[in-house]
């Protein structure tokens, strides 16, 4: 079956979708036939990108929420159902990028970091699950980061977060696969996108976003638990993950180019 062909007819909620991963996402599914619902805070990016999503002749909606806010994300849900009766895949995109020193860790940034990127996932794929197992269908997404495997240095609120991301995804996967629902997490490396346009650290192997869709399309199709990309940067992050703490404290913080002035801040 042509990849395409798995998207043509379902339907997609798509949180973050005004920038990046989610707005790229969201143009290519619709032009293959997929329904797409569109979530962000950015109302009017959202309505540029659902213009483009319908010249492809789906129903495509632009929906303002910002993912931590529970009741807005449940009110998606009652409004996705009824126009549509039900949503195929839920792609839990939306999230932050930051840095947060240790020396002068910010509670309020990481506070806001948790709410958005954790939190704010699972106000977006848990009011499906119920839909869905009545269905004994559908598919949860959760978009993470290679960051998720170790602490990386001046990054304790996002790689936390990340790290979080992966164990929730992950949990529900064990719990939902008796009811015909499957929920998987994606671990993209550096994209072409936004969150990246600076030059705090190095972001080597950055991928394009139109790639970057291409792969995460794929292995949704293929109904993947874990899928880690690009291929260079897994092998980097399979390294990391077994280097001992006393080489990984003194090897991680020189390679990673950071500079040593970083202030916290979301990204």
């Amino acid at each position: 079956m042509a990849l395409q062909d798995f998207y043509k007819g379902k339907a997609a909620l798509i949180t973050g979708a005004s920038s990046g991963i989610g707005k790229d996402l969201a143009i290519l599914w619709a032009s293959w036939g997929c329904k797409v619902a569109l979530a962000a805070r950015r109302k009017e990016l959202l309505e540029e990108t659902a213009a483009e999503c319908r010249s492809f002749g789906v129903d495509a909606i632009a929906v303002s929420a910002d993912v931590a806010d529970r009741a807005a994300m449940e009110r998606i849900r009652d409004e996705l159902l009824a126009r549509w009766g039900f949503v195929d895949l839920i792609i839990g995109n939306a999230g932050v990028g930051g840095l947060n020193p240790g020396p002068i860790f910010d509670l309020d940034i990481h506070r806001r970091t948790v709410e958005i990127n954790l939190i704010g996932l699972a106000n977006t794929v848990v009011p499906f699950i119920p839909s869905m197992i009545e269905r004994r269908s559908g598919v949860l997404v959760g978009v993470s980061s290679l960051a998720a495997f170790r602490g990386l240095p001046k990054a304790g609120s996002y790689s936390s977060t990340k790290a979080a991301q992966g164990r929730l995804m992950e949990s529900l996967r064990v719990d939902l696969r008796q009811h015909g629902v499957h929920a998987m997490c994606i671990h993209p490396g550096f994209v072409e996108t936004p969150m990246t346009d600076h030059d705090d650290f190095r972001m080597p192997f950055m991928v394009p976003v139109r790639k970057s869709s291409i792969l995460i399309s794929k292995a949704i199709a293929r109904k993947k638990r874990v899928y880690l990309y690009p291929w260079p940067m897994k092998i980097l992050t399979g390294i990391n993950r077994m280097l001992p703490c006393w080489l990984y404290d003194r090897l991680v913080p020189k390679l990673s180019g950071q500079k040593s002035d970083i202030k916290p801040k979301m990204l």
